[in-house]
């Protein structure tokens, strides 16, 4: 069942359920790459979220209600196919050391593990990007096992350096960029998820899945991973 609803004078908003499921960041991810290679010529910008599609469009060349059709039909060519697009599957390597893990120490005491069991605990399965955030490379991946799982910091840190992994109850993240942030810091990452790298704008998609993978101290150093 969709629902589409009038977001602002040129935007529209599509609802894929009332709740957050497994199941539809593939759907809504699938359906905003349908959206635009179909009605690239109108729509403006495409902003998935976890139950929801936003979508802006140019007053100027298509009508509200000539809109709503065409999304209408796009969601029916939708549900007669299986899938659209296959999802991707990311893998990100990681160094879990004390050094970059901020919260690591702190939470290995929380929750009576040690950090090997830790690591493959957080590396164990493929994360489903939920929705995206403040940044096109900051992806909300879900969910964490329920063992490691942790409230946001009471406090949020003025400065999270670029790189860094984190979790925040049932989600974990990698920051893109340096900013400041309430999530419990467990690694980090040598990879440049910034956006100075063009290629990183699409890197990944809301029903797309991530995968982690330890790495030792010295790989991070090598791959250019900085302390």
């Amino acid at each position: 069942m969709h629902n589409i609803v009038s977001a602002g004078e040129s935007a529209l908003l599509i609802y894929f359920g009332d709740k957050i499921d497994a199941a539809l960041p593939e759907k809504i991810g699938n359906f905003a790459n349908q959206l635009k290679n179909t009605l690239s010529d109108v729509i403006v910008d495409l902003i998935p979220s976890y139950t929801s599609l936003h979508v802006s469009y140019d007053l100027n060349k298509i009508a509200e209600q000539d809109l709503r059709t065409k999304i209408e039909q796009c969601l029916t060519q939708q549900e007669s196919q299986s899938s659209l697009l296959e999802s991707n599957t990311t893998h990100i390597p990681v160094y879990y050391g004390l050094e970059v893990g901020l919260d690591l120490e702190r939470l290995l005491a929380e929750k009576n593990l040690d950090l090997d069991v830790f690591i493959e605990i957080h590396t164990a399965q493929a994360y489903l990007v939920y929705a995206i955030g403040f940044s096109p490379v900051f992806a909300f991946l879900g969910e964490v096992d329920k063992r490691i799982q942790a409230p946001r910091l009471a406090t949020p840190r003025i400065k999270i350096p670029a790189g860094s992994v984190g979790i925040a109850e049932r989600q974990t993240a990698i920051y893109p960029s340096d900013s400041s942030g309430g999530w419990n810091i467990v690694g980090r990452t040598p990879i440049d998820l910034s956006l100075n790298n063009s290629e990183n704008i699409d890197k990944f998609r809301v029903g797309d899945k991530v995968k982690f993978y330890s790495i030792t101290r010295d790989e991070y150093l090598k791959n250019g991973g900085l302390l």
